[in-house]
């Protein structure tokens, strides 16, 4: 498991290691993924994010492949891979809790801004699905404590967004992404990893 400070800040990696450096606590499905972009160039010269939804946890990789930072992370309260048609057009208060999906795929994802938590980094506007800081408006939910814990079975608790520490957006998101737009991949937890992502 991975090492995490009682305040969930970032473990950003100012000088970032070499690019087919196994990362530490990085599950065999994060190393086969990594070593398949890298290898097909699916990023195209991007930065590229790699989200494992099992262990809760973030990777955030320069066009290069070198690591970043990563860190833990909140999902979606439900369980799955596809998320519900129509999803990102449906007001919150009518999404069930079975319907709180983080969905695994490929995605283009750019910097933009939301109505409420301000600054995020869009995986799929269409499906109102972005990475975010994690939201902390309800005490109930006890977000930043969730992402302290030394498991990850606490970590389903969004509608479907991915929530990070705030200082790893600021640090490691917002400057991996600031003037470009990169790759986002969300690895399956139910689903094959090459039914989502083919030839992997």
């Amino acid at each position: 498991m991975f090492a995490v400070s009682s305040t969930a800040e970032a473990r950003p990696y100012p000088a970032p290691g070499p690019a087919d450096a196994v990362e530490q606590g990085a599950s065999p499905a994060v190393q086969q993924l990594k070593s398949w972009v890298l290898g097909t160039d699916d990023n195209q010269g991007l930065p590229f994010v790699l989200i494992d939804k099992v262990n809760a946890h973030v990777f955030v990789y320069g066009h290069d492949g070198r690591l970043l930072g990563d860190t833990p992370v909140l999902l979606g309260l439900a369980r799955g891979d596809i998320a519900p048609p129509g999803i990102g057009d449906r007001p919150l208060s009518t999404i069930t809790p079975d319907e709180r999906i983080t969905p695994s795929g490929r995605y283009v994802a750019s910097l933009g801004r939301n109505l409420t938590e301000g600054s995020v980094l869009w995986i799929d506007y269409a499906g109102a699905l972005s990475l975010h800081p994690v939201v902390t408006g309800r005490p109930s939910d006890r977000r930043l404590e969730r992402l302290t814990t030394p498991t990850s079975e606490d970590n389903r608790i969004s509608y479907g967004c991915v929530n990070v520490p705030v200082p790893f957006y600021q640090q490691v998101i917002a400057t991996t992404f600031r003037g470009t737009v990169g790759i986002v991949y969300i690895l399956p937890e139910r689903l094959p990893l090459a039914d989502v992502f083919p030839g992997v």
